[in-house]
């Protein structure tokens, strides 16, 4: 290849190079990415993000005939602004295998604050949790209140 060729392949090689997103190994644990951490009443504004949304379980239930539990930040699940964190059957095995046999009763009246990809069902807004992980317990002291970026 002569050398104006050879120059012109570097260029476009490195141009894409440089573009392109850092690459990991699979079981290289994903660097912490920022994301946002809204109040439950905010995550209908956050619908198809990335975000941590924090609450105080107000209302949950699992139904282990159906495999699923629902984590509700108000007491009325059909309320408007209600938030949920929803784990199926998989993820309810991995929370038992954890020692949290029933993640509503575990959680229930606790600040959690859940991580994920926020959906919309039902006109409601909700995070489906497959994993232990993405659920932590925080302090009631520590809670994101929707005027918390004034302070």
């Amino acid at each position: 290849m002569n050398r104006p060729i050879q120059s012109a392949v570097f260029v476009v090689l490195s141009t894409l190079l440089a573009s392109a997103p850092a690459v990991r190994a699979a079981d290289e644990p994903a660097a912490a990415v920022a994301t946002a951490t809204i109040p439950a009443a905010e995550a209908m504004s956050h619908v198809g993000e990335e975000c941590v949304v924090e609450f105080v379980v107000e209302n949950g239930r699992q139904h282990d005939d159906k495999g699923v539990c629902f984590l509700n930040s108000l007491k009325d699940h059909r309320e408007k602004g209600n938030f949920t964190a929803v784990i199926f059957r998989d993820a309810l095995a991995r929370f038992a295998a954890d020692g949290v046999a029933d993640p509503a009763d575990e959680f229930m009246g606790k600040t959690i604050r859940v991580s994920g990809l926020v959906a919309e069902r039902s006109g409601q807004a909700q995070i489906v949790v497959a994993s232990p992980t993405q659920i932590e317990v925080g302090d009631a002291a520590d809670a994101v209140s929707p005027d918390a970026q004034d302070r």
